[in-house]
């Protein structure tokens, strides 16, 4: 909070102080305070207008918040900017997907993620995301295996990429190995996530250990109270 208020500060006294504006938004968005984001975003990205990273900033904000057609436009208008450069093009392109998978256009966002893996199939980040968003939707999971394994290989003891691994796991029914890889990373040391015992909680009932899946779901919403639906799960699962 001081730094975003001390470099509020600064903007107001010299508004032309790009530099202050870009670090602002990176705290407003590692700090997930996305309202500030997508305002301070506008106003730097409008003022800034040649600068790839206020762009995308401002479009990560409006992602965000439903705001899908700003989000939209923004990722357009950063693409033209990102000219030739392979990294800024797979950011925009994997951003693009985003919106499209939350707008439930999934045919747009899978396009989408396999146009930037054509422009760099060696992106992790792409291939974990694509592989993830596959295995959501039940969809080619055969495919979303491999490429979860690829992932995995090249950087272990990545638990946000082991997470997607897992998951992928369950949903092609191999639950003894799905298993096996959450509690890896549950017992990891690092800092617990939601998403870890939501998923194995999945895992466990599918199980038939529905004791097991009710403790890790509530420890799930301990760390993250607007996984409401959980809630719905443990009563089915008491039942």
């Amino acid at each position: 909070m001081e730094a975003s208020s001390r470099l509020e500060e600064i903007i107001s006294v010299n508004p032309d102080n790009y530099y202050a504006w870009e670090k602002l938004l990176f705290i407003y968005m590692q700090n997930k305070d996305y309202n500030n984001l997508v305002k301070r975003g506008e106003e730097c990205a409008t003022r800034f207008n040649r600068s790839f990273p206020a762009k995308l900033l401002y479009a990560n904000g409006a992602l965000e918040l439903g705001k899908y057609s700003i989000a939209l436009d923004e990722l357009k208008k950063a693409e033209i900017l990102a000219e030739d450069n392979k990294q800024f093009i797979v950011q925009v392109l994997t951003m693009r997907a985003d919106v499209y998978y939350r707008m439930k256009d999934y045919l747009k966002a899978f396009e989408t993620y396999e146009t930037a893996l054509n422009t760099d199939n060696q992106d992790l980040t792409v291939i974990n995301n694509y592989a993830y968003y596959l295995a959501e939707q039940n969809t080619n999971l055969k495919e979303a295996e491999k490429m979860s394994k690829k992932v995995i290989d090249q950087e272990k003891g990545n638990n946000t990429f082991l997470d997607t691994y897992g998951w992928v796991l369950y949903k092609r029914g191999k639950l003894e190995e799905a298993a096996k890889v959450m509690q890896s990373i549950i017992k990891s040391g690092d800092k617990p996530d939601a998403v870890w015992f939501e998923h194995y909680g999945y895992i466990l009932r599918k199980q038939k250990k529905c004791k097991e899946a009710i403790e890790n779901w509530k420890t799930a919403l301990k760390l993250d109270s607007n996984k409401t639906e959980l809630i719905k799960e443990i009563e089915n699962c008491e039942k």
